[in-house]
C-alpha cells in the first residue's frame, strides 16, 4: 500500500495493487497503463502524464483524478 499526494490539488490517494482510491472513496482501476473510475471515465496514460478524457485535465497541470 502507498499513498500518493497530488502535487496540484492536494489530495491524497491509497494506491494498492491495481486500485487507486481517493478521499472520497472513488475508485479507479488500473487496466494496462490506464485507469476507469466507477463512473466509466478513462484516465488514460499519454507518455509520462495521465488525461481524464472527461475534463481534459492532464496530470502536467492539475490533478486528472478529480472529477471537475
Amino acid at each position: 500500500m502507498r499513498f500518493l499526494i497530488d502535487l496540484f490539488s492536494g489530495n491524497i490517494y491509497n494506491k494498492t495493487g491495481n486500485m487507486l482510491i481517493n478521499e472520497n472513496g472513488d475508485v479507479f482501476n488500473k487496466v494496462g497503463d490506464n485507469y476507469i473510475d466507477n463512473e466509466g471515465t478513462l484516465i488514460t496514460k499519454i507518455g509520462s502524464d495521465y488525461l481524464n478524457t472527461k475534463t481534459g485535465i492532464m496530470s502536467s497541470f492539475g490533478d486528472p483524478f478529480l472529477d471537475n
